[in-house]
């Protein structure tokens, strides 16, 4: 029984500490899971801004494409007037060339004719014709100059808008390497809260698994208990039937040693009484009483003989019943009659 209820204990102490070694690593577990989670949270805000920044850099490389596909536009139709403004340009050279070489031989049929005398009519045409060439000659010059201004003009306007050109397509390589590191952010952004959102998973799968190991546990520290408890009960009266049956041996010591030592000790009284059927030990032993245990002796002097014993042993006391101290009451014969209620012995 003792190694039995050593078993169980041994048993429930391993039991004990491993449902304290699941519930620490239960805690453990739920520990790892709010860091986990407070390591999203805090990464969160920052793949927000970092989406947002990326979106931002992405619309505003649209803007510059389209800006640079303008500017090419425009450059394509300034090359376009500006090649026209040559051709007229040469156009106009060439005109100036043919009227410079025509004011060229003006002049010198002028000289060539300083002696000789001109009509009146050839006089007033040459004049036409002079005052024809001035306003044609002016004219020219007049659009001369408004070509070379609008060239100049259109000039300007052509280097600003490579310089501009320049600047976004400066602005775009810097943008696009921008939009890449924050592309790259973005990604190990979303790879940590993807391996951070897995572990999650696991620990909450390992959650889960502890949680049913602890109560596993509990129900077989409750089955270990519930078995030492029953242990224990059955060990209790074990050891209470021990001490009663040690103390009926104690007791029939004592009266071995009366016996041996005072020849006037017969025995115990429920030992001298022995009814026919076992059916009538309950009214024997009701009727005892607290007689029941006494020792029966022949007489007084037999009695105060052992009681001296028990104490110079330092013995319990016990009941003695000396036969010339009893006064036995006849029995009353009417009672042997009794006929009802049936059964009556």
């Amino acid at each position: 029984m003792d190694k039995n209820k050593e078993g169980v204990e041994k048993a429930l102490s391993d039991a004990k500490k491993n449902a304290g070694k699941k519930t620490r690593d239960l805690d453990r577990v739920m520990l790892d899971i709010k860091d986990k989670e407070a390591t999203i949270a805090q990464k969160k805000p920052a793949f927000i801004k970092s989406k947002e920044k990326t979106e931002h850099m992405k619309s505003k490389v649209d803007g510059a494409k389209k800006s640079l596909e303008q500017a090419k536009k425009a450059e394509s139709s300034h090359k376009r007037d500006l090649q026209e403004l040559e051709s007229e340009l040469r156009n106009v050279e060439r005109k100036k060339a043919e009227y410079e070489e025509l004011m060229s031989k003006e002049e010198s049929q002028s000289q060539t004719s300083n002696s000789v005398i001109l009509a009146d009519d050839q006089i007033e045409m040459y004049q036409k014709l002079k005052e024809k060439a001035g306003k044609e000659s002016a004219r020219f010059m007049s659009e001369l100059d408004s070509i070379n201004r609008e060239h100049k003009g259109d000039q300007d306007k052509l280097d600003n808008e490579n310089r501009k050109k320049m600047d976004i397509e400066s602005k775009m390589k810097n943008k696009s390497h921008e939009l890449e590191e924050s592309q790259k952010r973005s990604d190990k952004l979303k790879d940590h809260i993807t391996a951070s959102e897995t572990q999650l998973e696991e620990q909450k799968k390992l959650l889960r698994e502890l949680d049913g190991d602890v109560g596993s546990s509990k129900s077989r520290i409750d089955e270990l208990t519930a078995a030492l408890d029953e242990v224990t009960n059955e060990l209790g009266d074990a050891r209470v039937d021990k001490h009663e049956d040690n103390r009926r041996k104690k007791k029939q010591e004592i009266v071995e040693n009366f016996k041996r030592l005072f020849p006037g000790v017969y025995d115990r009284l429920i030992n001298m009484s022995n009814p026919i059927h076992k059916k009538y030990n309950v009214a024997i032993t009701k009727q005892l009483g607290r007689y029941m245990e006494a020792i029966v002796v022949d007489t007084e002097q037999t009695a105060r003989q052992c009681i001296q014993y028990l104490k110079d042993q330092m013995l319990e006391p016990e009941t003695f019943l000396p036969l010339d101290y009893i006064q036995a009451k006849p029995l009353k014969e009417r009672l042997r009659n009794i006929s009802n209620p049936k059964g009556v012995k």
